[in-house]
């Protein structure tokens, strides 16, 4: 029988997982796994699983509960922490080390797993993390469907857009769903900058997100794969993920001298926290970005909330 989708990205998940955690986990999400955004372990404290934006724990027997139940909850050891790192890593903890310093590893799937702990400084600069304290597994997915409004919008305007939302509001999964339809359904041509191998989650040059007829520049640097794709590719639309720091400012102002459309996003739940960031007014200059998107949040995941128009940002 065909794995699902669904299972699919469950046993990505679990292969990760120390066998002890691996099994509990499995018997609580069985027949609830889709609505499972996050899982969150903590070195010697109860494994936490956050399903529909509700956080429950995991039982000894298999099962979600809240913990004023008292019921004998999983208790994560210090070395479940380190295996479960070494598990995501591939065992080749250099390979990923420029992933850790930024205090994430992106695991077959394109999901990310964001890691804390002690930091190693060198420089003035974090060369790697040790003593692993958290470990959260943000599980990716597709919503098929879920940026045709923005898409249509962006064939029919010729103009660039800015998603902006809170953590775990679905940019991300808005901006997959855009880059396939733009580049299968209205046949433009799009280059995706997948800087942290979320959006594509290219595995041994193979896509294992539908991105459409996408070109994907893995794992660059965004400001990089922006001035590559611009000369190899001679793209429409230039779609990337979390841009927000003045390499990101020169890039963009590159790509709209070459008549590029921008797609991009950043970490901000409103107005006002948008205004905050550090280089978002030179960002807005560019002129790459013509209207703002806000996405709802957490409990429906890439549904917009409102615009604006980036010229209104100052009024």
């Amino acid at each position: 029988m065909t794995e699902s989708k669904n299972d699919i990205t469950l046993n990505q998940i679990l292969r990760i997982l120390p066998l002890r955690i691996r099994k509990a986990v499995s018997s609580a999400v069985t027949g609830c796994f889709s609505q499972i955004h996050e899982i969150v372990l903590r070195s010697s404290r109860p494994v936490c699983i956050y399903k529909n934006g509700v956080q429950y724990f995991l039982t000894e027997n298999g099962c979600l509960t809240s913990l004023s139940d008292s019921q004998p909850l999983v208790i994560i050891s210090a070395n479940e922490m380190t295996e479960c790192f070494n598990f995501a890593c591939g065992h080749s903890v250099y390979s990923h080390i420029n992933e850790i310093k930024e205090g994430f590893v992106t695991i077959n799937g394109g999901h990310r797993v964001g890691i804390s702990g002690t930091a190693v400084v060198s420089n003035e600069e974090v060369t790697n993390i040790r003593d692993f304290s958290t470990i959260s597994i943000r599980i990716s997915r597709e919503i098929i469907g879920c940026g045709n409004e923005l898409a249509k919008h962006l064939f029919e305007s010729k103009e660039g857009l800015l998603i902006c939302g809170a953590p775990c509001s679905g940019k991300s999964t808005v901006l997959r769903d855009i880059a396939r339809i733009l580049s299968s359904d209205y046949l433009c041509r799009v280059c995706v900058i997948d800087s942290k191998s979320e959006l594509a989650a290219v595995y041994k040059g193979i896509l294992q997100k539908d991105l459409g007829m996408c070109d994907v520049m893995d794992s660059y640097p965004r400001d990089v794969g922006i001035m590559q794709a611009i000369r190899l590719f001679s793209p429409e639309y230039i779609i990337c993920d979390e841009i927000g720091s003045e390499s990101d400012v020169n890039a963009l102002l590159s790509g709209v001298n070459s008549g590029v459309y921008f797609v991009a996003t950043m970490h901000a739940g409103s107005l006002s926290e948008l205004k905050s960031r550090r280089y978002f007014t030179s960002i807005v200059s560019t002129g790459a970005f013509k209207k703002i998107a806000f996405l709802s949040g957490r409990e429906s995941p890439g549904k917009v909330k409102s615009y604006i128009e980036s010229c209104d940002f100052y009024a």
